[in-house]
């Protein structure tokens, strides 16, 4: 299945409007405690793997369809006083001389840099809380690093090992390119953001676009910039910030993108996007299984992954965009690496890191896949390295190099080789059982990051058999604020254990200590970071705004979690029909498009006009359009 695309400038924007599935920083003691497996389940046995261990593979399996036999292990029940953060950020590359491999360590607030020859480590300590995540190497020996909680990209000399700048960027940078001396950073607020990469160069915002930014390619003339949620690629020229178009990937039968995991380059004046999509048929949650799928169908539950294609089209400002076929069991798809010669490609599905059957590291040889009979051309990895994969690159001459989290490492692999050389990098562990529940593939191909990456949301409107509902935010939201879902019908977190881990799921049953442990994470996910209002003025009178009496908004929004935890009806059922849904948090309401219970709501403003319930919903029909707009700029800073 090939489609090429064209989408230009003029083209219309596919609004991707959640499924309630299951729901940082250097302070590393922990405590351990354990329990008796819960019953119905009896753990993986590692006798049941592909191949004896110590055994090389003699070829490079096909992986099995996933079926409820296949269930996660979590193995002693872990509680970190600091909880890990969420996954997604964590990246490796090689240097430009291809002398040394360089992976960011955001469960540890540090970089290690290993010289690929000598096998030797150099580890660079960051600030607590700074939270690296991607980076890349300039032609002058040094790396420039994303400092996702620190605001800050900074900048490492490879030879000694020292930080040579740290230069504040934005309130939330996550994606980071190079175009010659030039350095773009892509932030969650929207900015675009230039600087040299001579540590000496002071930053500058090049351009300010949608929010929720991601990941950012440099091509021959434009940046091609990913969004999280809706997975779509912006084309912008890189000279000046202009956006000069936008496309998602195509939707399919029954499905639509959503969840851009990591957008890297593909050569050819390129990018290759990692992806999620979405079932659009109605789920009936009180199926077993159900947002999962079921073992003889492994390509038909509701969450899947894929790669898209983008090219700039030579004769536009659009862009050529490429679909491709499933990726069989990758779960949590979190990068993507191709290899210098462009033969080889892998993808991380770190999801399967407590499934020992299935694969982490997915090789392939061509994105041009047939259908959804495996593996990405049938082929992968001989065998996951130890640990939980999280990050990918190639070397020079095209081996593997992987780096895992826990424990941390880095793994280099001959593309004809079945084992791995592994350096260890050191430091504590990382284990938590709760960040393991969260981030692992149940046993159906779904885990519940899947729709909840960063510990946020997906951006999507789920068709359920109870009604259409907008996934809802787990960043710093919920605890104090139960009960949850919209309809307040879970008591607790430890509810998802059961109707919805394991039922709808299709995972384990958990037992009293993993549920506590789940409990500790879901409740110590920070809330989002936020980019300074681009209008400061216009905020300060947005939050006198939302604080008046007169207005409302506080009076239902109030708190540290903006919210009163209460369920009541603000006019935004079905017509003529009363209901009742909880008041949501409003931390990170910015890039939390579309609004409300079904997703009504495109837009912030949107949300204060019809579609929002009018004065039932705060007494805002009085607002000028100007007192509208200070309110929007004030809730993009929560």
């Amino acid at each position: 299945m090939r489609q090429a695309l064209l989408l230009g400038r003029t083209s219309v924007v596919l609004l991707i409007s959640l499924v309630a599935a299951c729901t940082g920083g250097p302070d590393l003691s922990w405590s351990t405690t354990t329990s008796s497996p819960p019953p119905g389940r009896s753990g993986s046995d590692p006798s049941q793997g592909l191949w004896p261990e110590g055994e090389p593979s003699p070829t490079e399996p096909t992986p099995r369809p996933m079926s409820p036999s296949l269930q996660p292990d979590f193995g002693a029940t872990v509680t970190l006083a600091q909880a890990p953060p969420a996954l997604g950020a964590a990246s490796v590359l090689v240097s430009e001389d291809g002398a040394r491999a360089v992976a960011t360590d955001p469960d540890r607030d540090r970089v290690a840099i290993v010289d690929l020859a000598t096998q030797a480590v150099s580890i660079v300590a960051l600030d607590a809380g700074d939270e690296p995540g991607r980076l890349v190497a300039d032609n002058a020996g040094r790396v420039h690093v994303v400092l996702e909680r620190g605001g800050s990209v900074a900048s490492i000399d490879l030879a000694s090992a020292a930080i040579v700048a740290r230069r504040p960027v934005c309130g939330a940078p996550r994606g980071i390119a190079r175009h010659g001396a030039e350095l773009f950073v892509a932030c969650t607020g929207g900015e675009i953001v230039a600087l040299p990469a001579d540590p000496a160069g002071a930053p500058q915002v090049r351009a300010r676009i949608d929010r929720d930014l991601r990941d950012v390619v440099a091509l021959e003339t434009d940046l091609l910039v990913s969004r999280l949620r809706t997975a779509e690629v912006l084309r912008v020229r890189r000279s000046d910030g202009t956006l000069l178009s936008r496309a998602a990937p195509p939707k399919a039968a029954g499905r639509e993108p959503f969840v851009g995991w990591r957008l890297a380059s593909a050569g050819q004046n390129r990018a290759a996007l990692v992806h999620q999509m979405a079932s659009t048929d109605t789920i009936d949650v009180e199926a077993p299984q159900a947002y999962g799928a079921p073992p003889t169908q492994p390509c038909g539950g509701p969450v899947m992954s894929t790669v898209t294609t983008f090219t700039p089209d030579a004769a536009s400002d659009g862009l050529l965009v490429e679909p491709h076929d499933t990726l069989v069991q990758a779960v949590v798809p979190v990068d993507l690496a191709r290899s210098h010669a462009g033969n080889r490609w892998a993808v991380i599905a770190a999801g399967n890191a407590h499934i020992k059957e299935l694969m982490q590291v997915q090789a392939f040889a061509s994105l041009d896949t047939s259908g959804c009979q495996g593996a990405p051309g049938g082929q992968g990895v001989a065998r996951d390295p130890s640990g939980q994969a999280v990050a990918v690159a190639f070397t020079r001459d095209d081996r593997l190099v992987v780096f895992t989290r826990e424990p941390a490492a880095i793994h280099v692999r001959a593309t004809d080789s079945a084992s791995w050389q592994s350096i260890a990098l050191g430091g504590a562990s990382r284990e938590d059982t709760g960040h393991a529940i969260f981030h692992s593939n149940s046993s159906t191909g779904i885990a519940c990051v899947s729709c909840h990456p960063g510990g946020g949301d997906d951006g999507r409107v789920w068709k359920f058999s109870t009604g259409e509902r907008r996934t809802q935010s787990l960043e710093g939201t919920l605890d104090g604020t139960a009960p949850y879902h919209w309809g307040g019908d879970m008591e607790g977190i430890e509810s998802f254990g059961g109707p919805v881990f394991g039922k709808r799921m299709g995972g384990p049953q958990l037992g009293y200590g993993q549920l506590d442990a789940l409990r500790a994470y879901l409740t110590r996910l920070p809330a989002p970071s936020t980019s300074a209002p681009s209008d400061p003025a216009a905020a300060a009178r947005g939050k006198k705004l939302f604080e008046s009496a007169a207005v409302g908004c506080s009076g239902c929004h109030s708190g540290a979690k903006l919210t009163n935890n209460e369920s009541v009806d603000v006019g935004t059922g079905a017509p003529g029909k009363s209901e009742l849904f909880q008041v949501p948090s409003l931390l990170g309401v910015g890039v939390r498009a579309p609004f409300l219970h079904d997703g009504r709501a495109a837009t912030l403003l949107d949300r204060f006009g019809p579609a929002g319930g009018g004065d039932n919903h705060g007494q805002t029909s009085g607002l000028t359009s100007v007192q509208v707009k200070d309110l929007v700029t004030y809730l993009e800073t929560l």
